[in-house]
């Protein structure tokens, strides 16, 4: 996935929970939005450098939207939680997803109460898929969510429900970062989704898990990742 002519820029603060103040190269602070519901621990802090986009309607309120930010140790994340959908479907697409060989791909598909992210179909099977996007790491270890998700658990339950009618059901984490070389549920955050997570994957749905490489002017999935269920800090 390429990304638009991006504009440079130091992120000041959090005006509140979806817009950033971010002071740009000419010296001019202006508003951003920040498309995403988590906290972004770890990747974005006062002071770092940022990308912002274009917005693509001209009549939003803010100009740019919050694209990339630049680690502390080095090297980007996407924090547009919409990028990790984006990437899934083109690499579904074009077959690069040895889990996912489905030639129809639907988005945004309502089953009872909740809307999952995609429904895939071949004529022998139907595999429903909610994406989730990863953008904290700790030592390698790519963690979701960041801040509690009462609505993330919701489509883990209706992924097992869907699981136990007989259909295809997946749960894929996608860490927009290079740094992530396994993902796990982060318990200390949400416990409740982690052991959510644990618990369905007993009932039949999948858990994938991918790394990307990201850079100025694209982001790709590169590989697939261990998923470690029960995680345990080294010391």
């Amino acid at each position: 996935m390429k990304f638009p002519q991006l504009t440079p820029g130091v992120f000041i603060q959090h005006s509140n929970r979806f817009s950033a103040v971010v002071e740009l190269e000419t010296g001019h602070a202006v508003v951003a939005y920040v498309p995403t519901t988590g906290r972004l621990t770890g990747a974005l802090r006062p002071g770092c450098r940022v990308w912002l986009a274009p917005a693509q309607n001209p009549n939003r309120k803010t100009a740019f939207t919050l694209l990339l930010t630049e680690l502390p140790q080095g090297g980007l994340c996407a924090v547009n939680a919409v990028i990790a959908n984006q990437l899934f479907e083109e690499a579904v697409s074009q077959g690069l997803l040895s889990a996912f060989p489905y030639a129809n791909i639907e988005k945004e598909v309502s089953f009872g109460h909740s809307r999952l992210d995609f429904r895939l179909s071949s004529p022998q099977k139907t595999c429903w898929v909610e994406v989730k996007s990863v953008t904290y790491v700790e030592d390698g270890v790519g963690m979701f969510p960041d801040a509690p998700t009462a609505r993330g658990q919701r489509h883990l339950e209706t992924l097992a429900n869907l699981a136990g009618s007989g259909d295809g059901a997946s749960a894929v984490f996608i860490a927009q970062r290079a740094d992530a070389y396994r993902f796990t549920p982060y318990q200390a955050i949400d416990p409740d989704f982690a052991d959510t997570l644990r618990r369905v994957h007993d009932a039949g749905v999948g858990i994938h898990a991918y790394r990307c490489e990201v850079t100025l002017e694209k982001i790709e999935i590169v590989e697939e990742i261990p998923v470690e269920l029960y995680y345990s800090k080294k010391s």
